[in-house]
């Protein structure tokens, strides 16, 4: 960081020499042969005066002639040394013109750099930094706390070390201090940046913590985070939970789903997915006896030898097709870290309007592990299939992904 600031100090350093350099470089030989010049006439003039003297003594010229051609000659001279003091010259109001120019350039390129340059990011970069070696060199929470608050208090523009300070506080039910912090967090985190997205989605997390429903402030935080970035798992989590409150079941599944297909695997994932099976259960639930149809319990395992890519965007899609068709009567999407595990296939899932799992004697059972989180089969994908299953059977289908999609 010294480097760079040393290498921006020479930088301005040369724009304000090329400024002050008419002052400090040798005076033109224009000018020089101007000084000659007047010097030479002023010479010339008075040696023309002593030989007209001497004329005059020697009576080669009378007194009225001796006249007539000295006042001839200061005419001449006169007039030549008034050309040449019209001629431009340098004076005192063009240096300080010219000093004061070398003055304002790196004022001004230190202006501009602030205001428009990469300053800010700069210095939330390098208070970055100092955050993350705070966090590895801190022996205990406690330490690392006491040195972030000192950190910040005298650097604040470090959104990241806000960021934790928030959560460390609202782990430890501070949760007015944590709010604070996250204020601190959101007005130093750029605009428009998937980072404040995370913060804005954390930030309506702690306020529906706090306030214990769907006030005016959760719901601005949430609609502000979704501006940012449509694809939050925070603010995409609320919004599913505001919709299940609300008895709208199928949307609630819809933002849980595009949750899980954002969110990395852990307890929260588990949690989505919890809820998206409960979801599930209240629609069919709501949609009476259309919903309350068929049931086909399918068990997912994965075949020996097999594991799940570690690709961070794999989904695994489960779905039920009619014998020699490719477009799905229903599909469900889940974890597949959470494997083996057993599901249920009903009416809730259902592609098309109109269509019950009762009209169906029987489909075929398919799982796909999309590495690519789409339905479109890959290379390298696992995939399991499972046909002509009875619709009406209540047995449990053991659905095993025993292969892998090989290349075209």
């Amino acid at each position: 960081m010294n480097e760079y600031w040393g290498m921006v100090a020479v930088l301005l350093a040369l724009a304000s020499l090329f400024a002050l350099w008419p002052l400090l470089r040798p005076v033109s030989s224009g000018l020089q042969q101007t000084d000659s010049h007047r010097a030479d006439n002023i010479s010339l003039f008075q040696q023309q005066q002593q030989d007209m003297q001497a004329d005059l003594a020697a009576g080669n010229l009378t007194a009225t002639e001796y006249a007539e051609r000295e006042a001839e000659l200061e005419r001449a001279l006169l007039d030549d040394l008034q050309a040449q003091e019209s001629r431009p010259n340098i004076n005192n109001r063009g240096a300080y013109l010219l000093l004061s120019t070398a003055l304002l350039i790196p004022v001004a390129g230190w202006f501009m750099y602030a205001e428009l340059g990469a300053g800010n990011g700069l210095q939330q970069r390098e208070n970055m930094q100092i955050t993350r070696s705070l966090m590895q060199t801190s022996q205990n929470r406690e330490q690392l706390l006491t040195e972030l608050q000192a950190h910040l208090q005298d650097n604040p523009n470090n959104p990241e070390g806000w960021f934790i300070l928030a959560n460390y506080y609202m782990q430890n039910q501070q949760s007015q201090k944590g709010l604070q912090a996250f204020q601190q967090a959101k007005q130093y985190a750029p605009l428009g940046s998937r980072e404040r997205a995370a913060i804005l989605g954390q930030y309506a997390q702690a306020l529906f913590f706090v306030d214990g429903t769907f006030s005016h402030r959760v719901s601005d935080a949430i609609s502000e985070t979704m501006a940012v970035d449509p694809n939050d798992v925070s603010a995409l989590s609320l919004l599913g939970i505001q919709a299940f409150e609300a008895d709208k079941f199928a949307a609630a599944i819809r933002f849980w789903e595009q949750a899980v297909a954002g969110s990395t695997n852990g307890e929260g994932t588990q949690s989505l997915q919890a809820g998206i099976s409960n979801a599930r259960l209240q629609l069919a639930q709501q949609q009476g006896d259309t919903a309350g149809g068929p049931v086909i319990e399918v068990s997912v395992r994965l075949a020996n030898g097999l594991q799940v890519p570690s690709d961070p965007a794999t989904v695994l899609f489960v779905y039920a097709l009619k014998a020699g068709q490719s477009m799905p009567v229903l599909a469900t999407r889940i974890d597949p870290h959470t494997l083996p595990t057993t599901l249920q296939l009903t009416n809730a899932m259902v592609l098309l309007p109109d269509t019950n799992l009762a009209d169906f004697a029987q489909l075929d059972i398919v799982a796909h592990m999309a590495k690519a989180g789409t339905p479109k089969q890959n290379t390298g994908d696992l995939v399991g299939k499972v046909n002509s299953v009875s619709v009406a059977a209540k047995e449990v289908v053991d659905l095993a992904l025993d292969r892998i999609v090989s290349g075209q």
